[in-house]
């Protein structure tokens, strides 16, 4: 199976923004320094885990930590 980098960053795409709504929901506010650099991550296995973690993580600033590791 071929691995198109445009197909990657759309799927990519569509869970940054599913990462954005639950952190939105929880939190009320997401700061652009993370949302810009929740953008910057295209591998799907470390998007996998961040949507766990904003799901369950107890601030931003624990999240912050997750995405900047």
């Amino acid at each position: 199976m071929i691995k198109s980098p445009v197909v990657q960053r759309w799927k990519a795409e569509a869970v940054h923004d599913v990462i954005l709504a639950v952190l939105k929901d929880r939190f009320k506010t997401v700061p652009h320094n993370v949302a810009k650099r929740l953008r910057e991550i295209l591998n799907e296995k470390n998007l996998t885990a961040l949507t766990v973690i904003a799901s369950q993580c107890a601030d931003m600033d624990e999240f912050r930590a997750a995405l900047l590791s």
